[in-house]
């Protein structure tokens, strides 16, 4: 959140572990009791925090769209429908569900049919009427831990209450040329994408380095490498609330120019700590973003996730509510003959009572002289970090316009693989092949959301891979 007074801070309301989650708690499979899978909610908390602090109107006018839509029912649109379609089996399978994303002939819903929520609109009033103790200790928190309980979930009416969201009034800095960038700290993926931009600006990315096949092979070269190696920091990161680690390399100019100096211009090199694979290949899901600037000069970037499609698949027939499943975030300990196998990459994002489990999420905001150039963010789970800074890279460094920014297509990596999007230039696939790069045709991997100051302009766009479209309102006429 950028305040017009020039104040930057952070809003951490990830979800928590139960008090009496612990790190063995999974067996081979949660099928039999999803609700495990379900971490203590915080989300609520973090916009009564946000609400307190910053907010205009009040508490109760701000959930009046959101009922209308939810009671009154809306066209499903691409993103929801392959959501649907890919979990149509789960769902069928499930009365609760379907009673909502099926037809009276039990068909899931398609694009542009209508869907209703009254169950959860009834439940948005309740939480604008009496507030967010409606949820945490008040009407809907009997069938809320009636519901999980049901699943085999261990959330208690103590985990509700005793939740608080994180007030961090110094969100994590640093500055790539003329630009000042601010994005959570850890667990999110703030400290990833400064590895990754401080890693790139050696490289002194501008619009030469993709103005020919030639050059666009080796900036997407070096771009993929420094990938590699910041998503094999990544997975050393914990919840620092509960952690004794440190982030200082993940943004500091000598870690990052002791990567980059290992990066090879000719051929992709080999992973340096293959064990955090093996030990922990939990990669989060999902998400939704939104960038926004005011009028004010305010912005706000956030994200928010229940993981997967559908989260935990547990939806309560009262409330409307659906879990989620933030729990798969957390690192499970790797039994190899009874014991457990070397733990050096993952034991900081292993379950503890309270802990907050690792995240890709990375809403940023970027400062010029002292005013918001962009807001940004992204949705696809372990992908979020990358794609923002590909888009950041495109609008701020190569020189495209905010539009081609974000519609250009994609890298992403993978432990062996590089994916690429349909219509990815095929002359720089080839060229990235004969740096022994292994390149996969990808659908659409991830979507991001920006926003940007163009002199008096704003400029917004959102990701067509998802759906979206931008929207404003006109300053009013004095």
């Amino acid at each position: 959140m950028f305040s017009p007074s020039g104040t930057v801070a952070t809003i951490n309301a990830r979800e928590t572990a139960p008090l009496s989650a612990s790190e063995n708690m999974f067996g081979d499979g949660t099928e039999k009791n999803p609700g495990l899978l379900i971490a203590v909610p915080g989300e609520l908390r973090g916009y009564e925090m946000a609400h307190n602090r910053s907010g205009r109107l009040p508490w109760k006018e701000l959930f009046e769209p959101s009922i209308k839509l939810a009671r009154d029912g809306f066209k499903i649109g691409k993103a929801l429908a392959k959501a649907i379609k890919a979990e149509e089996e789960k769902i069928k399978n499930d009365p609760v569900l379907c009673g909502v994303f099926c037809d009276l002939n039990k068909a899931i819903f398609k694009e542009n049919d209508c869907i209703r929520f009254p169950k959860l609109a009834a439940t948005y009033e309740k939480i604008a009427n009496y507030g967010i103790s409606a949820f945490y200790n008040g009407a809907l928190t009997d069938d809320i831990l009636k519901v999980t309980k049901a699943a085999g979930g261990i959330i208690t009416r103590e985990d509700l209450m005793n939740y608080t969201a994180e007030w961090q009034e110094y969100a994590l800095n640093f500055t790539v040329g003329k630009y000042i960038f601010h994005a959570p700290d850890a667990p999110f993926g703030g400290p990833v994408l400064a590895l990754i931009l401080n890693i790139l600006k050696g490289y002194s990315p501008s619009n030469c380095s993709v103005s020919t096949t030639e050059n666009k092979i080796l900036t997407y070269h070096r771009m993929i490498e420094t990938f590699r190696c910041a998503d094999e920091e990544r997975r050393k990161l914990g919840d620092p609330l509960d952690e004794n680690i440190t982030k200082v390399n993940m943004t500091s100019k000598s870690f990052a120019d002791n990567i980059r100096s290992k990066i090879k211009d000719d051929i992709k090199q080999e992973r340096c700590n293959e064990q955090c694979y093996d030990n922990c290949q939990v990669d989060d899901s999902g998400t939704s973003h939104l960038s926004i600037i005011g009028e004010d000069g305010s912005a706000v970037a956030v994200t928010s996730s229940i993981n997967d499609y559908f989260g935990s698949k547990v939806m309560s027939n009262l409330t409307g509510i659906i879990f989620n499943n933030q729990m798969n975030d957390f690192c499970k300990p790797k039994k190899e003959n009874g014991q457990d196998k070397n733990r050096s990459c993952e034991n900081n994002n292993l379950i503890k009572p309270g802990k907050r489990p690792l995240s890709s999420m990375c809403p940023t905001i970027i400062l010029h002289s002292g005013q918001v150039k962009m807001v940004v963010g992204g949705e696809g789970g372990t992908n979020i970090t990358t794609s923002v800074a590909q888009v950041i890279l495109n609008y701020l460094f190569f020189g495209y316009d905010l539009q081609k920014a974000v519609k250009e297509p994609r890298v992403q990596i993978t432990k062996n693989e590089t994916n690429v999007e349909k219509d990815f230039d095929k002359g720089v696939t080839d060229g990235l092949k004969k740096k022994n790069h292994s390149i996969c045709n990808n659908t659409e991997l991830t979507a991001v959301q920006a926003i940007v100051r163009e002199g008096d302009e704003v400029c917004a766009e959102s990701d067509y891979r998802k759906g979206g479209y931008p929207a404003g309102y006109p300053e009013p006429i004095l």
